[in-house]
């Protein structure tokens, strides 16, 4: 449906809809692996409650199950760039951006958990705060497009970064464009995974007493 809408508009992005995919299936896993995060706490209560062991398990655990079922889509998605544009190695490039991608979402997720046990509405907050980084992620337009203000703006989302250095290796056939937007990600996702690790150690020991 996005293709059909936008195709005549983005005449100017090449392989539009190789560009399309490529944002599509990276903003999906992020999307898919946090939101289900939010209730994994919840969702496996009897757990929490009766058997002692890391909780925060639950939570990486929870991030994994969307880990397997995108890999599949990674795979589609190099078969039909090798079909359409030909291969390449720097396929292989897609090997580090997912363990990039997975930290990301691990760092997201402990702190959504912790908040999801909370405050039971997060789930659909966050469901609408996703929805609105859908549109604040260069998915179906290129960052070419906006004033360089604007461009700031969308840079701050760290899925900007991974999904143009996907972009760059299976369209571009090179290494990533913006080794600084990586290095980024790679820190605001040790920082929320420190973080949040810190915090749910904290608050990981009245767990049980929210969800009884």
């Amino acid at each position: 449906v996005i293709y059909i809408i936008f195709s005549e508009w983005m005449q100017a992005i090449e392989d539009f809809p190789l560009f399309l995919l490529i944002g599509m299936v990276s903003w999906n896993f992020f999307s898919a692996a946090t939101n289900i995060s939010v209730t994994s706490i919840m969702r496996y209560s009897n757990f929490v409650k009766n058997i002692p062991f890391p909780k925060i398990c639950i939570v990486i655990a929870s991030v994994l199950s969307i880990v397997f079922s995108h890999i599949i889509e990674i795979a589609v998605v190099v078969a039909i760039c090798f079909i359409v544009k030909g291969p390449s190695f720097y396929a292989l490039l897609l090997i580090p951006l997912l363990m990039l991608n997975i930290l990301l979402a691990v760092g997201f997720a402990i702190i959504l958990s912790i908040i999801g046990v909370y405050f039971l509405d997060m789930q659909r907050i966050w469901g609408l705060l996703t929805s609105l980084g859908f549109f604040l992620t260069p998915i179906f337009y290129s960052l070419e497009m906006l004033s360089p203000q604007r461009q700031m703006i969308i840079k701050l989302n760290p899925m900007t970064h991974t999904i143009q250095a996907a972009r760059d290796a299976l369209i571009g056939f090179s290494f990533p464009q913006s080794y600084g937007g990586l290095v980024y990600v790679f820190t605001l996702a040790l920082f929320l995974i420190v973080f949040g690790y810190l915090l749910f150690k904290k608050f990981e020991g009245h767990f049980v007493e929210k969800i009884q």
